[in-house]
């Protein structure tokens, strides 16, 4: 009976060192207490968190993780799983060299106990991750600051399309921005500095004459105009589909509207953002209003909500 006793007590131990070890060892949005506060603490140390080390595992901690995935070539999902907690550890701890770092390399394993280092005693250490997430290849997000081959094809396009007449040094400086930017205006675009996907799919296309009015930030020809209250929305938000109503992707260019009011495949302009396409639908959007898709959670915060004249080109 003790034997038994003793098995059914060793079991009992195992599920839980088990739950314990997996709810470590997958963090995100959400999360609270001290393991959420440790990696906050981690990337302090790499200058990829900003905030203050408060154990809540917030949209700036999703961003964060998703900056050191990326720069480190992990699955970019914004989750500090097993792996990213192991490589980010070793990284703050500098037992790691980041900057010629491959996946496949061999990463220290954390120590069962305390070893003597204190999570404090890297936060006055930064090093290199911060400097690789700075670097963008093609096809990568490209902002204010950021080196590579990527801001080289940018500066390329923008200068094919006689926006940009500096060299391409593959440096994004504050002309580069500025030609973007222009770009963007030119295009109907919100004007942010940031080139994403729907930026290089605009530059995709040949150059084209800027007084055509599909590609100006005029209001074009339209059948008529709606006013909506308009709200944002981004598949970047926790617990949002990346898939429309329609089954399409949920991108910038789609709004969600009620199909009574606006059906379903309607092209609409919209100021300030550009053209949209209705592909999307949601259970508040009822009536007179619609919710416009961005690509980012911030874009969102800062489009908010607001009453706005929309055109119905279709």
């Amino acid at each position: 009976m003790k034997l038994k006793r003793f098995f059914w007590t060793l079991l009992l131990i195992s599920v839980v060192s088990l739950t314990s070890l997996c709810s470590a060892a997958a963090l995100k949005y959400g999360d609270r207490g001290n393991d959420v506060k440790e990696i906050q603490e981690y990337l302090i140390a790499q200058n990829l968190f900003h905030g203050k080390a408060d154990g809540i595992y917030d949209s700036a901690t999703v961003a964060a993780i998703k900056n050191f995935q990326s720069a480190l070539g992990l699955e970019v999902d914004g989750v500090c799983g097993s792996q990213t907690y192991k490589i980010l550890r070793a990284a703050a701890y500098d037992e790691i060299d980041i900057t010629t770092f491959q996946l496949g390399d061999y990463v220290p394993e954390p120590p069962q106990e305390n070893s003597g280092k204190t999570v404090g005693s890297v936060l006055g250490v930064v090093n290199t991750v911060s400097e690789i997430v700075q670097y963008a290849g093609v096809g990568d997000v490209i902002k204010l600051g950021m080196k590579g081959e990527g801001v080289v094809h940018l500066q390329n396009k923008l200068i094919e399309h006689g926006f940009y007449d500096g060299d391409a040094d593959g440096v994004a400086g504050s002309e580069t921005i500025e030609a973007l930017k222009n770009f963007q205006s030119s295009r109907g675009m919100k004007a942010d500095g940031i080139c994403g996907r729907r930026t290089y799919s605009a530059l995709d296309d040949a150059p084209l004459d800027l007084n055509d009015y599909e590609f100006s930030s005029e209001v074009p020809d339209f059948s008529h105009v709606i006013r909506v209250e308009a709200t944002a929305y981004s598949s970047a938000e926790p617990g949002m589909s990346a898939y429309t109503a329609t089954g399409t992707l949920c991108r910038y260019g789609v709004i969600a509207t009620d199909p009574s009011v606006i059906p379903l495949g309607t092209r609409v302009f919209i100021p300030g953002y550009g053209y949209a396409v209705a592909e999307d639908t949601g259970g508040a959007i009822v009536g007179h209003k619609i919710d416009v898709a961005f690509d980012t959670v911030a874009e969102c915060f800062e489009f908010g909500r607001q009453y706005i004249d929309i055109y119905i080109v279709d």
